[in-house]
């Protein structure tokens, strides 16, 4: 039996295994939050992209680094890997150099889609935490020319994900890159969070039901709020 007590009194104590949890929880939320806000960004303005200054060279604007996109969704299963192997390979068929990168740590996929699993050795937590070199990890695809992708580490866990860290690596692809393309996982935890917060573009994957359609509103809120283009200002990119 539970006995609460009356509102005069002292807050009952939380219990040691759910006090770790819940601060364990708290700290992550919060160092997300605080470290994104102790360091100079890398990765230029998001407007820089959507509308580049022009050449002093040529008559057409040329964007100063590449775009990057994030294929998101709250919900789990909705085709978000067969969605971001399917718009990668589309872009570079249009001749757009472009690399895809699978951010789903600990549960990867994205190289079985484009059938390199046999040809991963490094992964990106090993670029991460300056393990190889990110030419060493980046895989060239053998059918389609100007497609690379960053295979996700299958042993580590999404903790090894840092703001610095991922911002470096993306910069240096979108150096490379015209586009590069994120493969969130499912869910609303560090994996999806880094991968939405540099994202110079969202593209939400949902299906025609209720909860795919009701957690891919709550990322549309994430993106919208909480991404590195809401907090330094100017249009959304849903």
């Amino acid at each position: 039996n539970i006995i609460f007590p009356n509102l005069s009194s002292s807050p009952p104590a939380v219990p040691a295994t759910l006090s770790s949890s819940w601060t364990q929880t708290l700290f992550t939320h919060r160092q997300f939050a605080t470290e994104k806000k102790s360091h100079p960004f890398v990765l230029s303005h998001p407007s820089e992209v959507d509308h580049p200054p022009a050449n002093s060279t040529s008559d057409s604007a040329q964007p100063p680094r590449g775009r990057i996109v994030c294929i998101t969704s709250g919900k789990g299963g909705v085709g978000k890997t067969t969605s971001a192997a399917s718009f990668a390979t589309g872009l570079a068929q249009r001749g757009h150099a472009t690399c895809v990168v699978d951010f789903d740590i600990g549960l990867r996929n994205l190289d079985i889609h484009l059938g390199v699993e046999r040809r991963v050795i490094f992964d990106f937590v090993h670029v991460l935490q300056e393990e190889c070199s990110l030419h060493q990890a980046l895989i060239a695809d053998k059918k389609v020319k100007g497609l690379y992708m960053l295979a996700a580490s299958q042993t580590r866990d999404k903790e090894s994900l840092t703001v610095e860290g991922v911002e470096r690596v993306l910069a240096e692809l979108a150096e490379r890159f015209d586009y590069v393309v994120l493969d969130s996982p499912a869910g609303i935890e560090s994996g999806a969070r880094h991968a939405m917060y540099f994202c110079d573009d969202a593209i939400v994957v949902t299906n025609p039901e209720l909860s795919s359609c009701r957690d891919a509103d709550k990322m549309i809120g994430f993106v919208s709020s909480r991404s590195r283009r809401a907090e330094l200002g100017g249009d959304g990119g849903l």
